[in-house]
């Protein structure tokens, strides 16, 4: 019996003695990690979750292990290391991670979009040049990966894609950043505006313009944006409308005043074609209208030009805007004249020779500042021609 009770005994400690063994043999991760042992570590931890894929704690260590590798290698080849740590991540979660966990988890996400999004500022504050782009670009790709809600990260990769000629993914970036805004603000639906502009979609660069919603009188740059998408869509009108704001508020303003007399002559040009229908239409009381209207609104535009090249007549696109405005008006008024009534042509023939006079005299003093222009050489002998016919 004493014998037999020993052979028992002697069983037992070889049994425990054989789980001891295994305990103790387990790899110590964290060591393995602080030798840079990263692949070792992950292989341990592997293991360990193919025997038991319910420990939320390990998939967080795991994905900490994966952001390490990250930062040895370039930026554009980090892309599948972070989707392994967002993956990561998730598994925490379904398989029961604890407050303490989702906190880490929380903490983990923020310190590494962190890291990335402040690389891409850093390149963009210390250098210049497209491979920089192309850096920083990549930079916020990988932040955009942790943090897919982080509007900053959409706004700079939208400035590095611009700066890389790629209008498209810029817009792409700032519309996902809008997505992500509770409040967007007035700068982002400006930005969006001016690169609809730059794409050559002024109708919807008009609509992220109106939705920033900004006092026009207080923001020139805003304005002059918003301004253009309306001249790019040859919605005239609404130009001339926002200008005639400006000019009250900026009177001294030389170029608002140039621009807001260019779009009264095209809105003078597009009633003059109405003027044209109501002569061919034969309708009487119709013509005498849009014929004042004409004149009003063509006088308005002179005046504005005028008044532009008073505040600065060192500037030759100035002086040029009132010669092609002159000379194009004349045209207008001798192409209506064919077809007006004949009690109106006299009236309609002087205003042309009175234009062509002022085109003539304009075009001249452009001719002797650069004589050697060939343009300016033909427009004068066409209006010395005019003139003596």
């Amino acid at each position: 019996m004493k014998i037999s009770n020993f052979t028992r005994l002697t069983g037992l400690l070889l049994v425990a003695g054989f789980f001891i063994s295994c305990g103790s043999s387990k790899v110590n991760v964290d060591q393995l990690v602080a030798d840079n042992k990263y692949d070792q570590a992950l292989t341990e931890i592997n293991n360990r979750l193919t025997e038991d894929p319910g420990q939320p704690g390990l998939y967080i260590k795991r994905a900490e292990i994966t952001a390490e590798m990250a930062q040895d290698i370039n930026p554009e080849l980090r892309k599948d290391h972070y989707n392994r740590i967002v993956t990561d991540f998730e598994l925490s979660a379904e398989m029961g991670a604890n407050e303490s966990h989702l906190a880490t988890i929380d903490s983990l996400k923020q310190q590494y979009w962190k890291t990335e999004h402040n690389s891409g500022l850093r390149i963009f504050e210390n250098n210049d040049g497209i491979n920089v782009y192309e850096t920083a670009k990549s930079h916020f790709l990988n932040a955009l990966i942790i943090r897919p809600d982080a509007v900053s990260s959409y706004k700079n990769l939208a400035v590095a894609e611009f700066n890389l000629g790629n209008i498209d993914a810029a817009i792409s970036s700032l519309e996902s950043a809008l997505d992500h805004s509770n409040e967007p603000s007035a700068e982002l639906y400006e930005n969006l505006g001016y690169l609809y502009l730059e794409k050559g979609n002024p109708a919807m660069a008009a609509d992220y313009y109106e939705m920033a919603n900004t006092d026009m009188t207080e923001d020139i740059n805003l304005a002059y944006g918003l301004i253009n998408a309306y001249i790019s869509n040859s919605n005239h009108e609404a130009a001339a409308s926002m200008l005639e704001i400006l000019v009250e508020e900026y009177p001294d303003n030389a170029n608002l005043r140039n621009v807001y007399g260019t779009q009264l002559y095209e809105i003078t040009s597009n009633i003059m074609d109405d003027l044209k229908d109501a002569y061919e239409e034969n309708d009487t009381s119709l013509a005498e209208q849009i014929k004042m209207e004409a004149v009003g609104m063509g006088e308005e535009a002179e005046t504005q030009l005028i008044e532009a090249f008073k505040r600065d007549t060192t500037n030759i696109e100035y002086l040029e805007s009132l010669a092609v405005f002159y000379n194009n008006l004349a045209a207008n008024y001798l192409s209506i004249a064919k077809v007006a009534f004949e009690d109106h042509k006299s009236e309609l023939r002087n205003r042309a020779d009175k234009l062509i006079n002022f085109a003539t005299d304009y075009y001249g003093r452009l001719n002797e500042i650069h004589p050697n222009n060939s343009g300016y050489n033909s427009k004068l002998t066409t209006l010395n021609k005019l003139k003596n016919n």
